[in-house]
């Protein structure tokens, strides 16, 4: 074979250069995948705790609500309370100190879930119990409710969250209302964990809130997360088990927290007697079961006080009343829905979340009341220019629902800055340039701006000169210039003279020869222009000579 056939014969066909020009697109389409994943977002966005700020929602710790450190309660104090929660207080019982008597949830638990979720169990009863319904049967003298791991995944609102939450707690407030309730903080999230920077910023976040709630309800907050967290804001890695719940290391750091941040208020418990004992699992049912008793049943009646706005309840939506009765221990919920322009303001009872979650004992009759948010506002003035030194005053007018409602919440801000809250703004300002005046005032959430430009011109200059209307040619005179609302120095010119640009109030001038001389002051744009005579120098008399020595007259 020669070495030409050799050669034709190792080459490849165009079909076969084609399809490895393809593979190798491939392979580098692979390799650029690869390094967009996994390397560019390390990069451009950094890494996971690079992203997170833990000074960002710290909670309010001059909070009323929040507990301070003291001394240990002991184990008394824990065996008063019982634990109502998700994961990490199923995890609570990986302590010797906490037995499945102490607490009531289970896995998965979201803050939505508390109210109808029937995960409780007690030993010969076939039965299962929301976590209101149980904390009733148990007669805590205090409840410590952890709650929310499982909303941290970035689906859940910060306001779904609160209004959910502050729901579960109104509904064990109502079931059982002889216990203090203490609201524990959201663990923390492993440094390594997947999203920790995001997750544990919503963390953060959701136990800011909580506390903030737990002052404006009247519970009590347990910032535990504190005691699980390291510098850097993540959880302590030995204080969690491979699953991001707690371990049994974290428990203890949680239990002596809860012990050294104790509220041992006043055992309101009217007895303690009749409490039965917490199964895992619902008691097998009567081959022959005992008949059920008819239940008692209560009256129920919700209406609208005031305002604008409707009422939802089940497959019942948009109605001005409701009225029907509910078997005894029956939970139900009913909303309050404003109309457009109105806000929800309170339960004729006081209550202040717009939905009622509520274990029926009894008869019920509240309203809803709604306030007008319906705000608009109005200036006095429009766009303005006015000239440095002087003032400016605007006034504002406000009106409710289309009735004229009081001025003096509107704030007032000039650049974005904040400068006073009062019906009417005067504003001296201290440069020339163009200012943004802002109003703004908000009235049952319902808010209102208004704006307008202020122009601020600078003062008009003016230069006047002090020179001489002639001299003599070779002579030299100071010329002056008066300037007011100067803007730097006066620079001076002589068409005469090119050569000749002094700057100042006072100048020396010195004109070689005879004619008319134009000299110009100008500062800030502005020109004064005289002219000046200037003469031929005088000449000098000549002296006489004197006559020769010895000569004759």
């Amino acid at each position: 074979m020669s070495r030409n056939e050799s050669q034709r014969k190792a080459s490849f066909s165009p079909t076969q250069r084609k399809a490895c020009l393809v593979l190798v697109g491939c392979v580098a389409a692979v390799i650029i995948s690869f390094v967009a994943s996994w390397i560019l977002p390390g990069v451009l966005f950094g890494s996971a705790a690079g992203d997170y700020d833990p000074e960002a929602y710290p909670v309010d710790t001059t909070l009323s609500a929040v507990l301070t450190e003291t001394s240990d309660a002991g184990a008394d104090y824990i065996n008063a309370a019982v634990f109502a929660g998700d994961d990490n207080v199923v995890a609570l019982t990986a302590s010797s100190s906490i037995t499945i008597d102490r607490y009531v949830g289970r896995d998965g638990l979201a803050v939505g879930d508390l109210i109808s979720d029937a995960c409780v169990y007690f030993e010969d009863d076939a039965s299962s119990y929301t976590i209101p319904q149980a904390i009733a049967k148990m007669k805590p003298r205090r409840v410590i409710v952890m709650l929310g791991a499982n909303n941290v995944d970035g689906n859940t609102t910060l306001d779904a969250f609160t209004q959910d939450y502050r729901q579960a707690l109104n509904a064990i407030k109502n079931a059982y209302s002889c216990c203090d309730i203490i609201v524990s903080s959201i663990p923390p999230v492993a440094e390594e964990s997947d999203n920790a920077a995001a997750t544990q910023t919503i963390i953060d976040q959701f136990n800011q809130a909580l506390a903030q709630l737990c002052e404006s309800d009247g519970y009590h907050f347990l910032n535990a997360a504190e005691a699980l967290k390291t510098g850097s804001g993540f959880a302590e890695s030995a204080y969690l088990d491979a699953d991001g719940t707690l371990s049994t290391a974290g428990v203890n750091a949680y239990l002596n927290y809860v012990r050294t941040h104790a509220y041992d208020g006043e055992d309101r418990r009217p007895d303690t007697d009749d409490i039965p004992r917490r199964a895992s699992q619902a008691a097998q049912a009567e081959a022959t079961p005992t008949p059920t008793a008819t239940p008692q049943m209560h009256n129920v009646r919700y209406g609208v006080q005031s305002g604008s706005g409707t009422l939802t309840y089940g497959d019942q939506s948009g109605v001005s009343s409701l009225n029907f009765q509910v078997a005894d221990g029956e939970t139900i919920r009913v909303t309050a829905v404003p109309a457009d322009g109105f806000v929800f303001d309170r339960w004729s009872d006081g209550q202040t979340s717009a939905t009622r979650v509520e274990q029926v004992t009894g008869d019920i009759e509240v309203s809803a009341i709604f306030s007008d948010a319906r705000v608009a506002l109005t200036l006095d003035k429009g766009d303005t220019t006015i000239t440095l030194g002087e003032s400016f005053t605007i006034n504002a007018s406000v009106t409710l629902g289309g009735a004229a409602a009081d001025n003096s919440l509107v704030q007032w801000a000039v650049n974005d800055e904040l400068q006073t809250t009062a019906g009417s703004f005067t504003f001296t300002p201290d440069q020339a340039g163009t200012y943004t005046i802002k109003a703004g005032v908000e009235i049952n959430t319902g808010r209102a701006e208004a704006t307008m430009t202020l122009t601020v011109n600078a003062p008009a200059t003016t230069v006047n000169m002090t020179v001489p209307r002639s001299m003599p040619a070779g002579s030299t005179a100071t010329l002056y210039v008066n300037v007011e609302n100067r803007n730097g120095d006066t620079s001076w010119a002589c068409d005469q003279l090119p050569d000749w640009k002094p700057t100042g109030d006072s100048v020396q001038f010195t004109p070689p020869q005879p004619g008319n001389y134009t000299v110009r002051a100008t500062n800030n744009g502005v020109t004064a222009e005289y002219t000046i005579s200037v003469t031929a120098a005088a000449t000098p008399t000549p002296s006489p000579s004197p006559s020769p020595s010895g000569e004759d007259d």
